[in-house]
Parts: C-alpha cells; sequence; structure tokens
C-alpha cells in the first residue's frame, strides 16, 4: 500500500528542514509527501528546491500574498513552475481573495483551502468557485477547519449546508489537522469525519499528519495508524484510497 501524507510542512525559518520531515516519513513507512508552505511565508524558494530536488517523492504548496501587486504575475509564474503544485489559500468572510482562488484553478493549480473561521462560513463563496471551476481541485484542509468555537461542529456545517456542498460538488476533504481542536484519538470528531465520508466518497478524502504541529514522530505515526488500522469511521475498503491513491492522483499524476 503507498501511502501519501497529503499536508505537512517543512521550512528553514519555522517548523523542521526536509531532512527532519524526511526521516519522520521514513520512520512510519510513509513514501511521498505534499510540503505545505506555513502562513505568513511568501518566499517559497525552500519548498520549490525541495520539490525539484526529488519531485518523485515531494509535491509543493505555496502560498502568495493576495494584496501585492504582483499577485496575478505570481501565480501566474507557480503555474509554469514544475515544483508548485498547488497554492494555499485562507479563505474566510473578511478575506477579499476568491478571484485569486478563481485564477489559482484557471492556471491548473489545485487549490488548498484553509478556513480560519470554519467552511460553514464560507458555503455560498466555495460553491460559487466550484461551480464555476468544475474540472478544478479544492482541498479543504483540516476537516474544513471546525474551530473551538464549535462545539458541535456536525451541527453547525449541517445547519450551514456543508454536506450538500461536498455531495454536489468535487470538494475533496482533508482528514488533518485534529489534533487543532481536539484530544487523541480525536472521538468528538467521529460523527463529522463520518458524514464527510458519506457526502464525499472514497474518492475525495486524503489524509494529512499536519507535521509538525501534530507533534513529533511518535505522534505523527499514531495519527496515520488511526486511518491504517480502522479505528476512524471510514470503511475499510476505502483506506487504501484515502491514504495513498487519491493523493497520487490529485499531487503526483497531473499532467506536465
Amino acid at each position: 500500500m503507498m501511502i501519501i501524507d497529503s499536508y505537512t510542512h517543512c521550512g528553514l525559518s519555522k517548523y523542521h528542514p526536509i531532512e527532519v520531515v524526511s526521516a519522520t516519513m521514513d520512520e512510519a513507512g510513509v513514501d511521498r509527501a505534499v510540503l505545505a508552505q506555513h502562513l505568513g511565508e511568501f518566499d517559497n524558494s525552500y519548498i520549490e528546491s525541495v520539490v525539484t530536488g526529488n519531485p518523485d517523492r515531494f509535491a509543493g504548496v505555496c502560498l502568495v500574498d493576495h494584496e501585492s501587486t504582483s499577485v496575478n504575475a505570481d501565480l501566474e509564474r507557480l503555474a509554469r513552475s514544475p515544483s508548485c503544485q498547488g497554492v494555499r489559500w485562507p479563505i474566510a468572510p473578511g478575506i477579499d481573495n476568491l478571484e485569486l482562488v478563481n485564477r489559482t484553478l484557471e492556471l491548473g493549480l489545485v487549490v488548498v483551502a484553509y478556513f480560519p473561521e470554519s467552511i460553514a462560513a464560507c458555503v455560498t463563496g466555495m460553491r460559487q468557485v466550484l461551480e464555476s471551476h468544475p474540472g478544478g481541485i479544492v482541498v479543504a484542509s483540516h476537516l474544513g477547519n471546525p474551530t473551538e468555537k464549535q462545539p458541535d461542529p456536525l451541527t453547525d456545517f449541517r445547519q450551514a449546508g456543508v454536506f450538500d456542498l461536498v455531495s454536489t460538488t468535487g470538494l475533496v476533504i482533508q482528514l488533518s489537522g485534529m489534533e487543532m481542536t481536539t484530544e487523541f484519538p480525536h472521538q468528538d470528531l467521529y460523527p463529522l469525519m463520518a458524514e464527510f465520508c458519506e457526502a464525499a466518497g472514497p474518492t475525495r478524502l486524503t489524509w494529512g499528519s499536519n507535521f509538525p504541529v501534530v507533534g513529533g514522530s511518535r505522534e505523527y505515526l499514531a495519527e496515520l495508524q488511526l486511518v491504517r488500522t480502522g479505528q476512524l469511521p471510514i470503511p475499510e475498503e476505502a483506506v487504501p484510497a484515502i491514504v495513498g491513491e487519491n493523493a497520487k492522483r490529485i499531487w503526483f499524476d497531473r499532467p506536465a
């Protein structure tokens, strides 16, 4: 079974250099990883250099400044780079960047959506983006970011129409970041996860570690084992797709 970590961080000014990330992957038996730029860092040269050096093992998700006068040129450059497969976009009601999210999809890049106020606050805008680009790929990281202000995210997501959005569009849901709101093994998020699984189906779910936010190598492996050993509310037959096959299709099998 190929295992791909669809969301991990690396860096020189924050988090760990790639050598630490790669060693942690090896210890956990992970074959490939998607390197996501951390918020606030718009110099993507380190991630691009890592992907350039080993494109069979790594894919790159970059970040651009939506307020920069060069933002469109920056997106176009990233779209031409063989070392950038996607762009990470914070999406929230107070952030005026959906036009740039649309442009990212038009350029053929994957959008990795981070919802600081949860996806429940962004359903209308996301529906417009997804329906305008039915062939594009948008990944909702961290289960759509349920927040600490949502003691019952399942009800909040239902009322906001999140699961209808997922079931009627091509939105990909990433199983990651659970440690940000719950204690391991994250049972409080199981009902939310089960409904996402039903709405998205096995082909639109991926697993990501969120390393090193998740912790060290022990926590990394523990999070992966939740998926692999059937402890999460996911059908056993869907596990190979969620831990590897879907991420391979999204990140590594895209046309050059």
